[in-house]
């Protein structure tokens, strides 16, 4: 076996208690984990997380996709390492679907309120198993068909050792499968769509604030929000927001992902993700009937855009293929 050298994990006392503080908060706040439980819930402002329909449309696909390509690359009932599963709701739905899923993350907050929605889950018909554990990825141990990073992978110092961790873990012909950022992907041209939507729905009263599209529809005005709408995309986080959700939070960028990948597993399958939705969705504003029309147009342009009109998607999901023994 090859010697490699030690990986660098970070701070991950840190970086766990950024996740402890979020899921605690957005938990007494009433957010209830579960893609199948979940509950319309205010304190998110702009995030699909804030009504059922929106997590439908965005992270709802998401898993539709992850059950699509385990399906078409590797059979039913796969035993599945999801790394930094966090509060557990993808784990949930894999497990759902009849697999087996070892679900790890260093957040304690977030391994509890996974526990308790497992505890909770009234879908048992066709349920695999599930385990969740509080532990890091560079202890994990087991035998796995497959690892899941769904968008925690973004979140490792050190990408490529723990590509090479993962395929340590795996048997030759194991798969490693992931969703994760690409922001860098994210231009002025992409920015442009999400403000001149952002500003529209402003100016009918569909937007959470009004203020924040420039009043003006002046070129110095609108291009200064263009500009804005691009780094709050590319860095993940509001303007007047000081950092990101963790320390670690985008440590690589979808580029140095995949390259990491690829020195290691053969590619069977990407696809491309939204491209804004999810920091767009949960902004808007109105009567239920009138928000769900616009949540669903918005859905199909962000899809329709990406796929057929040159809109740069912002996450990438894909599927690899370990072809040979470890050498």
């Amino acid at each position: 076996m090859a010697q490699h050298s030690p990986m660098n994990v970070g701070n991950l006392q840190a970086e766990a208690a950024a996740f402890d503080h979020r899921i605690t908060e957005r938990v007494a706040a009433g957010f209830i984990p579960d893609l199948r439980r979940a509950v319309r819930c205010d304190h998110f402002y702009k995030s699909f997380w804030r009504d059922p329909l929106f997590i439908r449309l965005y992270l709802g696909r998401i898993v539709d996709a992850y059950l699509d390509l385990l399906a078409r690359h590797v059979g039913p009932g796969c035993r599945i390492l999801d790394v930094g599963c966090g509060a557990g709701y993808v784990s949930l739905e894999l497990a759902r679907a009849g697999h087996h899923v070892t679900a790890i993350d260093i957040s304690a907050a977030n391994i509890d309120v996974a526990r308790r929605m497992l505890a909770e889950n009234p879908f048992t018909q066709g349920f695999g198993s599930l385990d969740y554990r509080l532990q890091p990825f560079h202890e994990a141990e087991g035998d796995f068909d497959v690892v899941l990073f769904s968008m925690s992978l973004h979140h490792m110092p050190d990408v490529p050792a723990v590509v090479e961790r993962a395929w340590t873990l795996l048997p030759p012909g194991g798969w490693l499968l992931c969703h994760e950022p690409c922001h860098e992907r994210f231009a002025a041209k992409d920015a442009a769509q999400v403000a001149l939507i952002r500003t529209l729905l402003a100016a009918t009263g569909h937007w959470h604030d009004p203020a924040e599209p420039p009043a003006a529809a002046g070129d110095p005005e609108f291009l200064a929000y263009v500009r804005a709408v691009q780094a709050e995309y590319v860095h993940e986080r509001d303007i007047n927001e000081p950092e990101g959700q963790s320390p670690h939070d985008l440590e690589a960028d979808g580029a140095e992902m995949i390259a990491a990948i690829t020195s290691r597993f053969r590619i069977a399958e990407e696809r491309n993700g939204h491209s804004f939705i999810y920091r767009l969705l949960g902004g808007i504003r109105g009567d239920e009937a009138t928000v769900e029309r616009l949540a669903r147009v918005i859905d199909v342009y962000d899809r329709m855009a990406v796929e057929h009109f040159g809109l740069s998607p912002n996450h990438f999901t894909l599927i690899g293929r370990k072809d040979q023994a470890i050498t």
